[in-house]
């Protein structure tokens, strides 16, 4: 059975206890638009997907293994939005680092165009 990784069906204690992290930790990133769950109930209930789950993993690693804060994480991937694919690779293959990993991937989900957009 194949998972639909854009379906919501996480609630905000799941996807806080899949990244060990707290609630109110989450909802800081939703506030800070780092994620954008869907909300239903009048906006009151939080649900994420599996690809919102992978994207939040990177956003943490980002910001853990970088000593970034979240403006900072925010800066970055509006600068990378607007950097071509050529340009973007091109500085990706230049680097060992591994944030450019994590970078590619996170330009790779949907959540990187929906969230970018948002300036």
């Amino acid at each position: 059975m194949l998972i639909n990784k854009e379906k919501p069906f996480y609630s905000v204690s799941q996807v806080a206890e899949l990244l060990g992290i707290s609630a109110d930790r989450l909802r800081t990133y939703d506030e800070e638009k780092l994620i954008a769950p869907v909300r239903i109930g009048k906006g009151i209930k939080r649900l994420y997907s599996e690809l919102d789950v992978e994207w939040l993993k990177d956003v943490r690693s980002v910001i853990a293994k970088n000593k970034m804060n979240i403006y900072s994480l925010r800066l970055i991937l509006c600068i990378l939005n607007k950097l071509s694919d050529e340009i973007f690779d091109e500085l990706s293959q230049n680097s060992s680092d591994d944030i450019w990993k994590i970078l590619k991937r996170m330009k790779k989900n949907p959540n990187f165009v929906k969230l970018t957009s948002l300036n």
